[in-house]
């Protein structure tokens, strides 16, 4: 399927989608969570509104997200702001659902619906001439989901905005 952009305000078609460069583009970006997933502090992550964090060298206490073995073992890996401040709450109790071992699942997840969309070498015959395609094996010349799914990461500098569903 081709697509139209607008470059200086005019409209410019480009030529179709190629489905094997989203796909790549969004087995790195998996590459990357996994990545990151396994390099973060060992869950599971936790937040408990009752239990603060005290910078060092401060009498000032913050919410917390914590890692590890409960109690005094337990590790702080992230602050959020002022205790009892919505705000701070909320965006603890944020990070603390996407701990390592929650993005890794999501990661294992997505690479799988991902290999069941991987594009293939097909035909194509238009006016007797074959001509060798890339198409998704379950969706064809477009597959939404692996363009949506390389849409969750369109503010990296790969993504190619002609790839938006």
């Amino acid at each position: 399927m081709e697509r139209k952009i607008r470059a200086g305000g005019a409209a410019v078609t480009e030529g179709p989608i190629r489905l094997d460069e989203v796909w790549a583009f969004c087995t790195a970006r998996l590459d990357d969570d996994d990545a990151y997933a396994r390099a973060a502090s060992e869950g599971p992550w936790r937040y408990d509104p009752g239990k603060h964090w005290r910078r060092a060298g401060s009498s000032d206490y913050e919410e917390g997200v914590f890692a590890g073995p409960p109690g005094a073992q337990a590790m702080c890996i992230a602050g959020t702001g002022q205790t009892d401040d919505p705000q701070s709450m909320a965006d603890a109790a944020h990070i603390a659902r996407h701990d390592p071992t929650r993005v890794l699942a999501e990661v294992a997840f997505k690479r799988q619906l991902l290999t069941e969309h991987k594009p293939e070498l097909q035909a194509a015959v238009k006016d007797r001439e074959v001509t060798p395609r890339v198409v998704c094996r379950i969706d064809g010349d477009d597959c939404p989901f692996t363009q949506g799914l390389a849409a969750l990461y369109d503010d990296h500098p790969d993504y190619k905005e002609t790839w938006r569903p």
